[in-house]
């Protein structure tokens, strides 16, 4: 037995060994577990199907219409060009206006067929005619397909500010092309874009409408490092999202929380984002729980977080701490809390004192004992990181939690992170 028992131990130490990681690969590791860590939950995901139902209007599309619509969903090409040619001549004959287009979705519907199908030249070139001649948009200077249909679209935001169908329908139009490539954002910021959202965000507008800006105020958000506009291109949209992270309506928060999650990935926007305190506002929207966007909020602030350093001390002073302390015991919100926790505890020894004077790593510490396997190994992290600090005072503070037990518990199971070996092995060397 004693053979065996020492035979076992010997493996056991050549698996630490083995297994054993400097910060930046155990960083990188836990990047890719919190990919992991989405997937497993069941909350909406972040790239969902933002089709928004329409509302039902009173006056009936006409059959004929009807029967063109229904073709456009279908994938025959040629049956496909003939149906947008009956629509640019009975557009022209004025037998249907962009209100009749709009309410069967028709906007929409062209510009998912031309980003999105792999069509002919002369149907690219006749849907660009058609969206220009429906939205009665004139060209100016050379004729460039795309340029055009994003500038008709645009055309009718101003234009047809008072036709909510219109403005829905157009914005959609305008989804399809933002989402299709960078190169279309590029035109759509030049066609003014911007300045046409601001002017629609009014306290008027319908909660339907607010939707589709806030969701085009995200996309444009999206991968700014990739085209680099100018700040003062962007930061016009803060007001936008400003509005959106106070909005009582999920889908809009949600929205909000994913373009201050994108725009953290951009620096040049950093002082113009805390001088609107964006931030600020999440920490506040996830203390009041308003719209129910509650997961997607904290899912936000943690990925703000593990993008930069900028606005920890914003959170921080906003009563982020005090709002995660009722989280932490959180089934479903523990795993994901303690990952957060624990990105701000490798920015220094002074956010590990906040950390300590708040009381939150004593909540952390009951999830290493009562929490499920994944939440536990999250919060053996936050202690891993906290052990890292030069100042033994925190470390005896955190011994004084009585964590010891809790990791010779982690121990025995054989994860091929050896969270917990990190963890002691970072103790024992202080």
């Amino acid at each position: 037995m004693e053979g065996e028992g020492s035979s076992n131990g010997g493996g056991r130490a050549r698996l630490y060994k083995m297994n054993g990681r400097d910060q930046v690969a155990l960083r990188n590791k836990r990047r890719a577990d919190q990919v992991e860590i989405r997937k497993n939950r069941r909350e909406e995901k972040f790239d969902r199907n933002r089709q928004i139902p329409k509302e039902d209007s009173d006056e009936p599309v006409p059959a004929s219409l009807s029967s063109v619509v229904e073709i456009l969903h279908g994938m025959q090409a040629q049956l496909i060009y003939e149906a947008v040619n009956t629509i640019f001549e009975s557009v022209s004959e004025n037998k249907w206006n962009i209100e009749m287009l709009a309410k069967a979705d028709v906007l929409n519907k062209l510009c998912e067929i031309y980003c999105n199908r792999p069509i002919s030249a002369d149907l690219r070139i006749l849907i660009s005619k058609t969206l220009a001649k429906v939205c009665g948009h004139k060209s100016t200077g050379q004729y460039e397909p795309d340029q055009h249909c994003i500038d008709s679209l645009i055309y009718n935001l101003s234009t047809y500010s008072t036709q909510e169908v219109v403005l829905c329908d157009s914005l959609q139009g305008i989804a399809c092309f933002i989402m299709r490539s960078i190169a279309y954002r590029n035109l759509a910021l030049d066609s003014a874009i911007v300045p046409e959202l601001i002017g629609l965000c009014t306290p008027s507008a319908s909660s339907r409408l607010q939707r589709f800006i806030m969701y085009i105020t995200t996309l444009i958000c999206e991968k700014l490092s990739k085209y680099s506009p100018d700040v003062e291109e962007i930061v016009p949209l803060l007001h936008i999202i400003e509005y959106g992270i106070q909005s009582s309506d999920s889908m809009i928060q949600t929205d909000a929380t994913s373009a201050c999650v994108y725009l953290a990935d951009w620096p040049p926007i950093y002082q113009c984002m805390s001088d609107h305190q964006l931030c600020s506002m999440l920490v506040a929207n996830l203390r009041n729980n308003s719209g129910n966007a509650r997961p997607t909020v904290q899912w936000g602030i943690s990925m703000i977080i593990q993008a930069t350093s900028y606005f920890t001390d914003e959170m921080i002073n906003a009563g982020l701490l005090e709002v995660l302390k009722g989280f932490v015991n959180v089934n479903f919100m523990a795993q994901e809390v303690c990952f957060l926790i624990s990105n701000i505890c490798v920015e220094g020894e002074y956010n590990i004192d906040r950390l300590i004077s708040s009381g939150i790593l004593q909540c952390v510490a009951r999830v290493m004992e009562t929490s499920e396997y994944r939440a536990r190994r999250e919060a053996a992290f936050v202690f891993c990181h906290c052990c890292d600090s030069s100042n033994r005072d925190h470390l005896q503070k955190i011994l004084n939690m009585g964590i010891l037990s809790s990791f010779c518990d982690m121990l025995t199971v054989m994860d091929t992170n050896l969270v917990s070996y990190e963890a002691s092995s970072a103790i024992l060397s202080l």
